[in-house]
């Protein structure tokens, strides 16, 4: 049986049923992202149709754009209102990133056939990969980064899709997870990697010289404007514009950007004459921006321009079965750099970087290796010159050569007589309640121990009646 993947608050009409099973298909229904999620660890689709309401919707654009995104390996057909389609940044999503669109209504014999030729050339590259010399096989260094954990494969995946595109890209993610490197390694392996490289600091230029930086200005246009100046923009024509930290820029600030991503037209200061700039922008925040948006602090139209693909950088608990990976490789950098020889972690030393949580992620990881090996004097390092800001790192109890947990495990969720969906709603509520207590509380912490954005948690909370304060209970 084919196996197909509709995401959809809806279900097809029988007749696009009816021809769908005539061809034998299976058809699974996701509510959203996290069933969709959940019903691909399961199943492994080749194959996604998500179907939104026939009348435009900004939020279910958002939608679309995050589901395509979270599966770079299934192709995707939509069903979109028809004014939606007119839209040109709707048209370029659509050529970069889906297989195929309709609009209302869905007429069951053409939607067969397209889901037939999409089944068929997913399973023909499939089947390629499979055979190729070089197969997309588990490596520990892709794309400049570290790491051969699912998690990072999934990021590979991603960034590989950015980098045959060229449309803006959002990178989220927190603070030392390599979101600069990330987009340093899209725009290497894209067709502007010739061009240069521009980077900027979103949230280190005030609002009063955001519009010089960015624009330029012309001899003259203000006090100090003794000479004409290229802004940051015309600096990128033909490559790649990144901006980093993209979520901590100021309203007002915001505004100039989007008049830019708009029709790529740069006006300098001082100047009457605008000038169109081919560069691609790629964005990066560790803020969450749907929650900045619902606190009116980010404007929604411009993280619709910027959000064509959207990559997490994942924190590395997420992501822990590489921190011995990591560890080593930047041991193996400060010890070329300082012309150390036989330098080495002891198991002890291993186990306590496994078991250390890392809220500042790679980047504090690399500093941690680094200051220990320049304070160890023996060519072994111990827990002890593992050091974090509030002094040695936890020495990891001992496991008697079993896997390490980072958390305690939780206990099960207990079992429920009755329906499944009372079962499930409970064990959702359990396991909200357990994540809220391991991690003290912390919302953040806690969405990603769960998988989830900060919006999803508060609607989960509210959802099963979950207190903040759950785990101080």
């Amino acid at each position: 049986m084919r196996k197909l993947l509709v995401v959809s608050q809806h279900r097809l009409s029988d007749e696009v049923v009816e021809a769908l099973e005539a061809r034998h298909w299976a058809i699974s229904y996701a509510a959203d992202l996290e069933d969709a999620q959940s019903a691909d660890k399961q199943h492994r689709f080749l194959v996604g149709l998500a179907l939104f309401s026939e009348k435009p919707d900004p939020r279910e654009e958002s939608e679309l754009r995050k589901l395509v995104s979270s599966f770079p390996d299934i192709k995707w057909i939509a069903a979109l209102a028809e004014e939606e389609i007119n839209r040109q940044d709707v048209k370029r999503f659509i050529a970069e990133m889906l297989y195929d669109f309709h609009v209302f209504p869905l007429e069951a014999e053409r939607m067969a056939t397209v889901l037939g030729h999409a089944f068929g050339m997913a399973n023909i590259e499939r089947d390629l990969n499979k055979r190729s010399p070089q197969p997309q096989s588990k490596t520990p260094n892709r794309f400049g980064l570290i790491g051969d954990s699912d998690v990072m494969l999934a990021l590979y995946r991603m960034l590989q899709r950015a980098a045959e595109s060229d449309v803006s890209v959002l990178i989220s993610g927190p603070t030392g997870t390599g979101k600069e490197l990330a987009a340093r390694a899209i725009h290497d392996h894209s067709s502007r990697s010739k061009g240069p490289y521009v980077a900027i600091n979103c949230a280190a230029i005030p609002p009063s010289l955001l519009q010089s930086e960015l624009f330029g200005h012309e001899k003259g246009s203000f006090t100090s404007a003794n000479n004409r100046k290229s802004g940051y923009i015309q600096s990128a024509a033909g490559g790649t514009l990144f901006l980093d930290e993209i979520g901590d820029m100021p309203l007002e600030s915001q505004a100039t950007l989007l008049r830019f991503l708009e029709d790529k037209i740069v006006t300098p200061i001082g100047s009457t004459r605008g000038t169109h700039v081919d560069v691609r922008v790629i964005a990066s925040t560790n803020v969450d921006l749907e929650q900045a948006i619902q606190e009116r602090n980010f404007r929604s139209d411009l993280y619709y321009r910027l959000a064509f693909l959207t990559i997490q950088t994942p924190s590395l608990y997420r992501r822990d079965s590489d921190i011995e990976l990591l560890a080593n490789h930047f041991l193996e950098q400060v010890a070329a750099e300082a012309g150390m020889r036989n330098l080495k972690f002891s198991p002890e030393a291993l186990a306590a970087l496994r078991h250390y949580r890392w809220p500042g992620n790679v980047r504090e990881l690399r500093s941690v290796v680094f200051q220990a090996a320049l304070s160890c004097d023996d060519t072994l390092i111990q827990p002890e010159h593992l050091k974090i800001s509030a002094g040695p790192i936890p020495v990891a109890e001992p496991t008697h050569h079993e896997p390490l947990e980072r958390h305690p495990p939780a206990a099960p969720p207990p079992y429920v007589m009755g329906t499944l969906k009372s079962a499930r709603e409970q064990s959702e509520k359990t396991n909200l309640e357990f994540a809220l207590e391991r991690n003290a509380s912390n919302i953040t912490r806690t969405a990603q121990d769960l998988g989830v954005s900060r919006m999803t948690l508060y609607r989960l909370m509210a959802k099963h009646g979950v207190a903040r304060s759950a785990a101080n209970r």
